[in-house]
């Protein structure tokens, strides 16, 4: 790979490539545009510091949403230290709707409130779920990684995966059914 020899133009290219991707899996973690940001800031550059540490094994997608799993668990390990006690944080902050959930010219102002009520009720309820389970669920339906994949992002066994991402979507479900309820006639 051109970025492992040291070419600038290539880490660039990967840089470019994956930084939309980084920093979303890092705000769906870690709940807060600020500290996603600066995760995915160290992301890139333990990639330069590790540069040899891919092998071609796994996709470099999955090398790097590796990289960021660690930082975002140690963010969040260290975040625990440092929260009050009984003190809490806000799950998404207002200016990261936008980057969620963009919106669509042709719907109606009351559509478009209707839309957003609907998507921050359901960035709420993920932001609730185990931090695993978060993981894995947001590796699968917002990045589209494999079973496979997650297992090895997350290191553990497909099965746990399995196990994760429908505990995941069953207590997803439990907390929306009151979605589908309305907008039933």
């Amino acid at each position: 790979m051109d970025y492992q020899a040291g070419h600038e133009g290539a880490f660039r290219e990967l840089f470019e490539r994956y930084k939309g991707r980084i920093l979303h899996f890092c705000v769906g973690l870690l709940g807060n545009r600020a500290d996603a940001e600066d995760v995915a800031g160290e992301v890139f550059l333990a990639v330069v510091a590790q540069r040899n540490g891919y092998h071609r094994g796994p996709k470099l997608s999955t090398w790097l949403y590796t990289i960021a799993h660690h930082k975002c668990v140690d963010r969040i390990r260290r975040r625990r230290w440092v929260m009050p006690l009984g003190g809490r944080r806000q799950a998404l902050e207002d200016d990261e709707e936008a980057a969620w959930d963009p919106p669509s010219p042709q719907e109606s102002a009351v559509e478009t409130l209707a839309r957003k009520d609907v998507a921050a009720r359901v960035r709420q309820a993920i932001v609730r779920l185990p931090v695993e389970q978060r993981e894995a669920i947001m590796l699968r339906q917002y990045h589209d990684c494999s079973y496979e994949q997650i297992s090895e992002v997350l290191q553990c066994s497909l099965a746990k995966v399995k196990v994760l991402i429908f505990r995941g979507k069953e207590r997803l479900r439990t907390e929306l059914v009151s979605l589908v309820k309305e907008d039933r006639p």
